[in-house]
C-alpha cells in the first residue's frame, strides 16, 4: 500500500471537513472566527477561566478577552467571580448563549452526518472506531484536548476517547 497516498487522501477528508464543519458553525455564531468554538466550549466547562479559554482557541489573552467582551455584549455571555478564586472571572453562557450553543452544535452534527451520508451502519461503526483510537493516540496534552474537542457536544459522547486518553495518562 502506498503510505503517502493514504496519508494525502487522509489530510484531504480531515482538512475538508474541518473547513466545512467550521463554515457551518460559525454560521450561526454571532461572527466568524472562534466565536462558536467559545460558546461551545463554555457548554463543556461552564465557569471556565478565560485562560483556559485562550489555549483551548490559541488566541492571545486580548484577544480572548474581547471576543468575550463580544459574547457578554451580545448577551450570550455573563462573567462571574471565580469560586475558588474570588479574584478569578468565571464564564458562564446566558439563555441566549445555551440557545445558540444548540444550533451551533446541530449544524456541527447536521454537516457530519452528511458527510457520513455514503457509509452504510457497518461502515460507520467501523470509521467511529478507527476515529477513537486515532483520537487517542493523537491528543497530547489537556490544552490540546481542549482544542481538539472545542466543538464537540460532550453529552454525546460517553467514554470520551480524548477523556480517556487523558485520565489514562494522569
Amino acid at each position: 500500500m502506498d503510505e503517502k497516498k493514504t496519508e494525502n487522501v487522509i489530510g484531504a477528508m480531515a482538512l475538508g471537513l474541518a473547513d466545512a464543519v467550521i463554515r457551518e458553525t460559525e454560521n450561526q455564531a454571532p461572527e466568524k472566527g472562534q466565536a462558536a468554538a467559545a460558546i461551545a466550549l463554555l457548554r463543556h466547562e461552564p465557569a471556565m477561566p478565560i485562560e483556559r479559554m485562550r489555549r483551548a482557541l490559541g488566541l492571545s489573552h486580548s484577544a480572548t478577552v474581547r471576543l468575550i467582551d463580544r459574547l457578554v455584549t451580545d448577551d450570550l455571555v455573563v462573567r462571574r467571580p471565580g469560586v475558588s478564586d474570588r479574584r478569578a472571572v468565571a464564564l458562564h453562557l446566558t439563555e441566549a448563549g445555551e440557545t445558540r450553543c444548540n444550533a451551533i452544535l446541530s449544524s456541527r452534527f447536521e454537516r457530519i452526518a452528511k458527510a457520513l451520508e455514503s457509509f452504510d451502519p457497518v461502515e460507520k461503526e467501523t470509521f467511529r472506531l478507527l476515529t477513537e483510537k486515532f483520537l487517542s493516540n493523537f491528543v497530547e496534552d489537556l490544552d490540546h484536548a481542549y482544542s481538539v474537542c472545542r466543538l464537540c457536544d460532550l453529552s454525546a459522547c460517553p467514554d470520551c476517547p480524548v477523556q480517556c486518553t487523558l485520565q489514562a495518562k494522569v
